[in-house]
């Protein structure tokens, strides 16, 4: 029988009663339902000794909409460049940026309702992160919101498509590979849709853009090479198909994928390179009459092995996950489905061939649907799968930590975060930059009141991080969303070395300087300091797109009357600079040197002033791409104002230092 899967969540409402055991589960419709299953004094209510605490500051209510919940949890990024990471997460009409301690950095109000997690990434390559954030709402009053760093909006946006809704997340993928990242994301038509594909300024890709869809656009889009042309697709759901589109606009050929029995909702597919070619399959799963887990090739065929049917035809909206667990070049694939209140199997691995992983599945009372994520989380060498579940029991919800090799849980699982857990899951980072892993859940209050919260919850896991710790860490296994899991690369990783410099006469080495390394999506995932020769290094790091943060702490120096005349002479088109000495002179941070650059210069050579609203160094790096081999990058580094390049900055003395800090996906 075929079902219409609508993608609105209208939350039926129910008086919670804290002394009993509720589950949530989705209905035909997509409306969030919720069954009283029983009292909680008549369960066997396992709740472990208490091992980990929240860092101070934290759970962080935020308002949450009385239908409308969230799903597929929060973001964890470095969206200042401070350094640490932030907490991103949006809830009824507003985004939030938290830092670590609790504080709140930003906010902002949106129009239309928030129910995923924002999108970051640097798309334009300025070294600071973007955000794209989703809304919907009834009555229609959906956004696709594009801001900076700081929630402001960029030029652009936010687009509005009468009101429509913008399901679920968008997603940022450098789709024609020009060096900047395009916005990927849904347009609701009710009963149709659109796949859109915009670039920075908000303009389509090109004239075929958008891409009519038949049938409501049903999971976060993935990009990638599925069919080993070179070029990038894009993969979608409809409620009823596989759909794969080429940067034209055209279906690809094998595509649409149409089963009967099947239908998708929030499953959000993943593009995975399982043999190392550069061809990605289609990982995902479906519900309806016949649900199953499948792995799709780039001609719309399965890979041999898959489908595998849902056990007990369950319906399931799980967003999978893929790791590899051995480290040994091979991925494992997880899912996990909805259960009751009774002990049952919810959380399924495999091997890409199909076959079930040794001592799968777990099993555990309630099921899960949200995010899986998968982490070394207690510092035993094995990695651990962290999923969700559909219960409340006694206002309490579970996340639940599965070990590979045994049927137990991590000592001190499940945690018990208020609220309903239900199609979330935990995200994994070390979010305040201390070297250690911190557990970030976000879970909601169900009393479908106006005084209803979305919490969010940070748990301190006392273990180191370390880029190796976090295999999938978050929804999509990356902040971009673009769901595309490169090749598994061997334990060993590629190393990105350089040498940084003053630019003077002497090329003086720049010892002590401390550099931050992120992947694509702005998460830190290694720290370094540079010698007494000026080289750094960073080891074992995986294929995939990263950006260096240099400091200095050196003392600012070589300005002189000379450098102001250097910087009047370009400004008047006389002599012009160039590189790191033209961006030297613009100590405003405006974007461009102008006469109120040079009348701070000459402020600061005459101690009215004692900094730049800059900071004191400026550094030419540029992103890097590791694919397959270590890289070399030497850059330099220069004092704002130093037009001529004349200083010579002091020694320190120190040792060479190198720390790994925190994980990161395989992105």
């Amino acid at each position: 029988m075929k079902k219409n899967v609508c993608l609105l969540l209208f939350l039926v409402a129910w008086i919670f009663s804290p002394a009993q055991v509720y589950q949530a589960w989705l209905d035909e419709l997509g409306q969030t339902q919720v069954t009283l299953l029983g009292d909680s004094q008549k369960k066997e209510i396992n709740t472990p000794a208490r091992l980990y605490d929240q860092l101070p500051g934290w759970p962080k209510k935020i308002a949450a909409h009385p239908n409308f919940k969230n799903m597929r949890g929060a973001t964890i990024a470095d969206v200042d460049s401070d350094g640490i990471n932030e907490i991103l997460a949006a809830a009824y009409n507003r985004i939030y940026c938290f830092h670590p301690d609790g504080s709140l950095v930003w906010s902002r109000q949106l129009t239309g309702t928030a129910i995923y997690p924002p999108t970051v990434a640097d798309i334009n390559q300025d070294g600071f992160l973007e955000i794209a954030q989703a809304t919907g709402g009834v009555p229609a009053n959906g956004r696709i919101y594009l801001m900076d760093h700081s929630g402001n909006d960029m030029t652009g946006w936010p687009q509005n498509f009468s009101s429509h809704w913008i399901l679920c997340s968008p997603v940022f993928s450098d789709v024609d590979d020009d060096g900047f990242m395009e916005i990927i994301f849904n347009e609701r038509i009710y009963p149709d849709g659109n796949l859109h594909i915009r670039k920075i300024d908000g303009s389509s890709l090109n004239a075929s853009w958008p891409v009519a869809i038949t049938g409501t656009p049903a999971v976060t889009p993935s990009v990638g090479d599925i069919d080993g042309d070179g070029n990038k697709e894009v993969i979608l759901c409809s409620t009823s198909d596989v759909l794969a589109f080429g940067l034209d606009g055209a279906l690809k050929p094998g595509f649409p994928v149409v089963n009967p029995g099947t239908s998708f909702s929030y499953q959000s597919p993943l593009l995975v390179d399982f043999d190392g070619t550069g061809i990605h399959n289609i990982v995902g799963a479906s519900h309806g009459d016949a649900p199953e887990f499948y792995v799709l090739k780039g001609d719309g065929s399965y890979r041999p092995g898959w489908p595998i049917a849902v056990p007990n035809n369950d319906w399931t909206y799980t967003a999978p996950a893929v790791a590899d667990v051995n480290l040994n070049g091979s991925y494992r694939l997880f899912f996990t489905k909805p259960n009751g209140d009774e002990v049952q199997p919810l959380l399924f691995g495999y091997d890409p061939d199909g076959t079930s992983l040794p001592l799968f599945p777990k099993s555990a009372r309630g099921g899960d649907e949200g995010i899986i994520t998968v982490a070394d989380i207690n510092n035993d060498g094995e990695y651990e799968i962290i999923t969700g579940s559909n219960l409340c029991e006694d206002t309490l919800g579970f996340i639940h930590a599965f070990r590979m090799d045994g049927t137990e849980e991590v000592p001190g699982f499940p945690l018990r975060p208020r609220g309903f857990t239900y199609m979330n899951g935990a995200d994994l980072a070390d979010v305040n930059n201390d070297g250690t892993l911190e557990l970030i859940s976000l879970s909601y209050e169900q009393t479908f009141s106006t005084t209803d919260s979305a919490l969010l919850n940070v748990y301190s896991l006392n273990v180191p991080c370390t880029p190796s710790t976090v295999l999938f860490g978050t929804y999509k296994g990356d902040n971009s969303r673009c769901g595309l899991i490169e090749g598994a690369v061997p334990p060993t990783g590629y190393t990105l070395s350089g040498t940084i410099t003053y630019p003077n006469t002497s090329q003086t080495p720049l010892e002590g300087v401390v550099l931050l390394l992120k992947n694509g999506s702005g998460a830190i995932v290694a720290s370094a300091t540079s010698d007494a020769s000026g080289n750094y290094i960073f080891e074992d790091l995986p294929n995939g797109n990263y950006t260096i943060t240099p400091a200095s702490s050196k003392a600012w120096g070589g300005v002189t009357a000379l450098d102001v005349l250097l910087y009047k002479k370009h400004i008047a088109n006389i002599a012009y600079l160039e590189g790191i000495y033209l961006a030297s002179g613009d100590v405003n941070g405006s974007g461009t040197l102008t006469a109120a650059d040079v009348l701070l210069v000459k402020k600061r050579i005459a101690f009215v002033i004692n900094t730049f609203p800059v900071g004191d160094w400026i550094f030419d790096n540029t992103p890097v791409t590791i694919n397959g081999g270590n890289v070399t990058l030497d850059f330099n580094g220069l004092c704002y104002g130093d037009a001529n390049g004349s200083y010579i900055p002091l020694p320190v003395s120190m040792k060479p230092s190198k720390t790994k800090i925190s994980g990161s996906s395989q992105k």
